[in-house]
C-alpha cells in the first residue's frame, strides 16, 4: 500500500529540511505538516483543507501531487452531502380583532388625509382686475419656457472586481460563486506576486490568509488575520 505520510516525510528528510524549513517553503503550520506526515488528518480542519494541504506539501517537495490525492481520495471518499430540510412554517390562526382595529386604523387614516387635504389646499385666485388686464396687455410676452433647478441622472455605482493577491508568499485558494456550497470557480495555489480576480459575493477559502491581500479597484479591501485556515465572503 502507498504510504501517503511516509513518503511525505522520508521525501523532507531526503533533501535535508525540518518542520519549519518545510513551513517556511509551503506557508503552512508545522503542525499540519506533522500531520500529514503522520497520516492524522483528522488533526486537520475539514477533509477539503486536508486534500489542498497534501497537495500543496507534496507538490513543493517535487513529488507527484495527483498521486497522493488520489490515494487520499480512495482511504477518505467524499461523504454525499445531505440537502438541507426546509424550514417549518407554523399556519397562523386567524385574529378577528387585529384584523378589525387595522381596518378601523386605515379607515381613520383615509378621512385624516382628506381632511387635511381639503383645509390645506389654498384658496382658488382672484379674477383679475380690468387695470391689471390692461396692463398685462401692454407687456410683452415673456418667453416660452420654465426655468429650474435640473437634477442631474444618478450615476449607477461601479462594482469593481475582487483581487486576490498573494503579496506575502505562497497560499491555497478556493473560490466559490455564492458561498460553500456554490459552484467552484478557482482551486489552486497561488505563487508569491501572482494575482486572481472575481466577480463580487464570491466565496473564498484561504489556507495561509496572512500571506494574501484583498482590494477593490484602487483601494485595499481587507487585509486578513494571521491565522489559518480562513473562510469569508467577499
Amino acid at each position: 500500500m502507498f504510504e501517503i505520510g511516509g513518503s511525505l516525510a522520508a521525501a523532507r528528510k531526503g533533501q535535508g529540511l525540518t518542520l519549519s524549513d518545510a513551513e517556511r517553503l509551503t506557508c503552512m503550520r508545522a503542525r499540519y505538516l506533522a500531520a500529514l506526515e503522520a497520516d492524522r488528518f483528522d488533526l486537520l480542519p475539514g477533509r477539503v483543507y486536508a486534500r489542498a494541504f497534501l497537495r500543496t506539501y507534496a507538490d513543493a517537495l517535487g513529488l507527484d501531487a495527483d498521486r497522493f490525492v488520489e490515494e487520499f481520495d480512495e482511504r477518505y471518499p467524499r461523504e454525499e452531502e445531505l440537502p438541507p430540510a426546509p424550514p417549518l412554517v407554523r399556519p397562523r390562526r386567524p385574529n378577528r380583532l387585529r384584523r378589525a382595529l387595522v381596518a378601523a386604523a386605515v379607515g381613520a387614516a383615509v378621512v385624516g388625509a382628506v381632511v387635511w387635504s381639503t383645509a390645506s389646499s389654498p384658496p382658488p385666485p382672484p379674477p383679475p382686475s380690468p387695470l391689471s388686464a390692461a396692463a398685462g396687455a401692454e407687456r410683452p410676452p415673456k418667453p416660452h419656457g420654465v426655468l429650474g433647478v435640473t437634477h442631474a441622472a444618478p450615476v449607477p455605482r461601479r462594482r469593481f472586481p475582487l483581487v486576490v493577491s498573494a503579496d506575502g508568499g505562497r497560499c491555497w485558494l478556493q473560490a466559490r460563486r455564492g458561498g460553500p456550497n456554490g459552484p467552484v470557480l478557482w482551486e489552486g495555489t497561488l505563487e508569491q506576486g501572482q494575482s486572481v480576480r472575481f466577480a463580487p459575493r464570491v466565496w473564498l477559502r484561504l489556507g495561509a490568509p496572512w500571506a494574501v491581500t484583498l482590494r477593490r479597484g484602487p483601494h485595499v479591501h481587507a487585509r486578513l488575520p494571521a491565522r489559518a485556515p480562513l473562510d469569508l465572503v467577499a
